[in-house]
């Protein structure tokens, strides 16, 4: 088992490979890393510990997790191809197993929504952006009536068609729905046509098998998608992670290293505007307050919830730590040890640690802790909150961080 690595161990690693660096590329001595950047490239350059870092995140957290993601979302669409073949309990239970496997899989991406994962424009743009997200996970944008449409409908079974619908009747929410949901019944109004016009009830028969077909047709663009993501990423295809990895030299996407931080620090505050607010403090009545907050719930079919936090959490550990606290990869603790903020880096990984214990401490399913009015439920929403809090005001203001305030949805 490999042991933890000190700080003090790793502090001297970090500054070892920005030593270097400077040896083999600069004309002077290597300035320590602070929060200003006098510019790329020159002498005493503090760009290129950021640069090393950046590279270590998108070889050792990013694309091998991009590429686990679409093992998972090749798993899934079999499952759900075998599950349209023979809607079974048996099979309709192998694809929601596959369902989650790939769920928890892609829940670690969301905390990764720099370059072609990310949205363009304005507000919550970043570089590189392809938005690709969405196409293969558009919560919180689900629309279940709009799904029960779709199923009814041609659409439902042929990929073209369904690729040219907005990107809430489709991807892994929508899939959610479709393998777990329990009733015949559908979910819209009785004045929507597939009632008033008794389209629904001509092929409730038929449901189950059309949702099965829904499913699988999803799958396969969940896959091309995942595919895609991956390919962009890749050295042999569009190779993004080369703009990553030199972000401020020559031929990258990015200007300066820091705005490839600033967009990484974006996408890492998910844990507090998505998995902290909308995962947790909404359903449970915190952050919303409607009579219906429970009905929030980011998976209400498969009670996948407190899963989807833990992988959350799991993420932005990977990020800040370089793969894993017991690794020796760079991470962002990297950027704080090489100006001396030991103490907020073993602060904010003590924090994470303890989010970790008290989503994990939540009995049962979310749901049911919430109905039962648990009190790990708000102890988890205060840990998640003291670990965001170090980061997005401590980590943030130490390394002069420009983030941006984004939620899932925002740019559609």
């Amino acid at each position: 088992m490999t042991s933890r690595t000190s700080p003090t161990a790793r502090h001297s690693l970090a500054l070892l490979l920005s030593l270097l660096t400077c040896f083999v590329g600069c004309d002077g001595t290597e300035a320590p890393l602070d929060a200003s950047d006098p510019g790329e490239g020159g002498s005493g350059d503090p760009s290129a510990l950021r640069r090393e870092v950046l590279g270590a995140l998108g070889e050792n957290v990013i694309l091998p997790t991009l590429r686990e993601f679409a093992t998972q979302a090749e798993a899934l669409e079999a499952a759900a191809d075998a599950y349209a073949a023979d809607p079974s309990d048996e099979s309709r239970a192998a694809a929601q197993a596959a369902w989650r496997d790939a769920a928890a899989s892609w829940q670690q991406a969301e905390l990764m929504q720099v370059g072609p994962a990310g949205m363009a424009g304005t507000g919550c743009g970043v570089v590189g952006a392809m938005e690709l997200r969405d196409e293969i996970y558009s919560w919180s944008l689900t629309s279940t009536c709009r799904i029960d449409q779709e199923t009814v409908a041609e659409t439902h079974a042929d990929p073209a068609l369904l690729d040219a619908e907005l990107v809430n009747v489709r991807g892994l929410d929508a899939m959610e729905y479709l393998l777990f949901v329990e009733t015949d019944d559908n979910t819209c109004g009785a004045l929507s046509p597939i009632n008033d016009a008794g389209t629904w009830e001509a092929e409730r028969a038929n449901i189950r098998q059309r949702r099965a077909t829904y499913a699988h047709t999803a799958a396969q663009l969940v896959l091309e998608e995942a595919r895609g993501l991956r390919d962009a990423w890749e050295p042999s295809g569009g190779d993004f992670l080369a703009d990553w990895r030199g972000a401020g030299t020559d031929g990258s996407a990015y200007d300066t290293s820091q705005r490839a931080l600033d967009d990484l620090a974006t996408a890492m505050l998910y844990l507090d505007n998505a998995t902290r607010d909308m995962k947790v403090g909404d359903p449970a009545g915190i952050t919303c307050m409607d009579a219906s907050c429970i009905d929030s719930l980011e998976t209400p079919f498969a009670n996948h919830d407190k899963e989807a936090v833990l992988a959350n959490l799991e993420a932005f550990g990977r990020l800040f730590h370089g793969e894993s606290p017991d690794s020796m990869g760079l991470g962002i603790d990297d950027l704080l040890l090489a100006i001396g903020a030991d103490a907020l880096v073993a602060d904010l990984g003590a924090a994470l640690t303890a989010a970790t214990e008290a989503v994990e401490a939540i009995p049962g399913t979310l749901r049911e802790a919430i109905e039962a009015d648990a009190p790990e439920v708000m102890a988890a929403y205060a840990a998640l909150g003291t670990a965001q809090r170090l980061f997005k005001v401590d980590v943030v203001t130490a390394l002069d961080i420009d983030v941006q305030s984004c939620t899932p949805g925002d740019n559609d």
